[in-house]
């Protein structure tokens, strides 16, 4: 299939060339490391990634050679002594770091299927995803050790766990599970490309997300759907050789790996990975590293303009930013840090499904369908009625109910987005109608200009950038001994763009709640953001309607018998 690649204004074009083309023809699209394999070979001596310590200090930095030789010593390390082969799964469970970028790398080289967990994630539900993955190989920093020794007696088909470091800091086995040093290990294998036959067509990863089932579902995914949305970032950021691509956000996301790390190697340009966000430090990261593009997702633009104006919001390099979503303050955000932020939507499953261009100065959109998707709206209480748009959002910024409909996405490219949730056939098939539409679970509006807006999520919520299922929240909260029922939503309050978790809850004859100790408890079973916000307690039962149906508005009111654990002082934090 042939594709149209958009020209940028050079303003929002970065200096250099595209050394590998603008992937328009899709037959002629190859594994993302193939093109590092080009570029160490055209370009060996060209910075390809640095990555900063929890400081921020840029501590390491990598040649495009020095990248690809050290993923095949990984690769051929991985293959020839450890028995990974085509299609198995190797885990990685860390903070960013060079061995992240090296590990992800050499899992395609050698055929495998890499599985990002997430860095949060702990007990049952890490468990769940080593052991579900089939994963028979984990690559882990020395700060993860703790949490799987927890869990150790669970893991059923790990064989051997590499732990990055100094090789001194953790144990020989972990549970009867061997454990080996990353860098020893790795470090005497052959630094030549592996050869191993990896094409568009096969599978790339099994990334695991929010489930509602109170575990997270395995999306399964191609090597395609990695060039498809490095060709869109590349058009849509005008991202060329001379690119320096910042990201603060954790490797085990789809938006740091393939919107930084693999759109630098189809750029021919360079990634800087931290390993934490820091409102106060951002720009002047940005800065120090000559960073041109970054990305921010959820509540970082908010985080960012609350933070202290200082010398450092101008003096960086930073061109053009992916918000998604954008500021809603975009213009003064957009003048106080000289940079021009354009919106987009995607997802783990789809890709980037709908891009702003930055010629496109009209706030509040999320822009136009991607070349490779076909997208409609249906009625949420009738899913076979695709909506036609009626809005005019320059006589109307808010839309109407009636023009809120569910985004529906056809991919026209195959192997570009979600084959499958892993072993999960019944899912599969209900997020798939019969014509191949893929339903996001996301309202949107469409205008009568044509460009769609975000207007919330169906049922999905969206907590510190990242997805959570109000039905997970509430199978974990309801295992807590005093609590009888519970029912998690969504709130989203003013002028902030992601969510936030009210648990509201009944408890069972006879007993007491404390919403700090219920807190204290629900971070340690799950990863920080499934912690509520607010809870309530209904002595009485919850409200209900005169069919006996629950009064889901009420529960999203915030009232004076409404807890909330941003003013008790108690905070949790996710790992860093």
């Amino acid at each position: 299939m042939q594709l149209l690649f958009r020209p940028r204004e050079p303003r929002y074009q970065g200096e250099g060339i595209l050394p590998f083309g603008t992937f328009d023809d899709t037959k002629k699209w190859l594994s993302v490391t193939r093109y590092l394999e080009m570029g160490a070979e055209k370009f060996p001596d060209k910075t390809m990634f640095r990555v900063a310590d929890k400081d921020g200090n840029l501590t390491e930095s990598y040649t495009y050679k020095q990248t690809n030789e050290w993923a095949n010593r990984v690769a051929n390390g991985l293959r020839d002594e450890f028995g990974v082969k085509k299609g198995d799964k190797v885990g990685m469970y860390m903070l960013n770091c060079s061995e992240y970028v090296a590990s992800i790398i050499a899992i395609h080289k050698a055929g495998g299927v890499q599985v990002p967990i997430n860095k949060d994630e702990k007990g049952e539900r890490l468990a769940y995803v080593i052991n579900y993955s089939d994963m028979g190989v984990l690559i882990a920093d020395p700060g993860s050790v703790p949490f799987i020794e927890e869990i150790a007696k669970e893991l059923k088909n790990l064989k051997v766990i590499f732990v990055t470091g100094d090789g001194k800091s953790f144990p020989q086995s972990i549970g009867g599970i061997k454990t080996l040093s990353f860098t020893s290990t790795f470090d005497r294998f052959s630094t030549e490309n592996p050869g191993v036959d990896v094409r568009t067509t096969d599978m790339e990863r099994c990334m695991f997300t929010s489930g509602t089932t109170g575990m997270p579902k395995g999306v399964a995914r191609d090597h395609g759907g990695v060039v498809m949305t490095v060709r869109s970032y590349l058009q849509q950021q005008g991202v060329r050789s001379g690119d320096v691509l910042m990201s603060i956000l954790s490797l085990g996301h789809a938006n740091a790996q393939v919107m930084c790390l693999f759109s630098a190697i189809g750029a021919g340009a360079t990634a800087v990975f931290y390993p934490r966000f820091s409102a106060s430090s951002f720009w002047k990261w940005a800065a120090e590293c000559g960073a041109t593009c970054a990305n921010m997702l959820g509540a970082v633009a908010e985080y960012l303009w609350a933070a202290p104006g200082s010398d450092w919001d101008r003096k960086h390099r930073i061109r053009i930013m992916l918000g998604s979503p954008a500021p809603r303050n975009l213009r003064e955000f957009q003048e106080r840090f000289g940079v021009r932020v354009i919106d987009g939507y995607g997802s783990t499953e789809m890709g980037m499904v709908l891009w702003k261009d930055p010629e496109d100065h009209r706030p509040g959109s999320s822009g136009y369908p991607m070349d490779g998707y076909y997208v409609e709206l249906r009625d949420p209480q009738d899913v076979n009625r695709v909506l036609r748009p009626f809005w005019d959002p320059y006589e109307n910024p808010t839309p109407p109910e009636e023009a809120k409909g569910l985004l529906y996405i056809k991919p026209f490219v195959p192997h570009t987005t979600l084959n499958e949730y892993f072993k999960d056939a019944r899912r599969t098939r209900e997020a798939f109608d019969d014509d191949g539409f893929f339903n996001s679970d996301d309202l949107f509006a469409r205008g009568i200009d044509g460009r769609y807006y975000f207007a919330g999520r169906f049922s999905r919520i969206r907590v510190s950038g990242e997805n959570v299922d109000p039905i997970a929240v509430q199978d974990v909260a309801m295992r807590y001994g005093a609590i009888q029922e519970a029912i998690a939503v969504g709130i989203r309050l003013p002028n902030v763009s992601d969510d936030e978790i009210k648990l509201n809850i009944t408890l069972k004859p006879g007993e007491t709640f404390d919403p700090v100790e219920f807190s204290k408890w629900m971070a340690e079973h799950v990863m920080v953001a499934m912690v509520p916000r607010f809870i309530e307690v209904y002595p009485e039962g919850f409200p209900v309607t005169a069919t006996q149906k629950i009064k889901m508005v009420e529960l999203k009111e915030i009232t004076d018998r409404t807890w909330d654990r941003g003013k008790s002082g108690l905070k949790f934090s996710a790992r860093k």
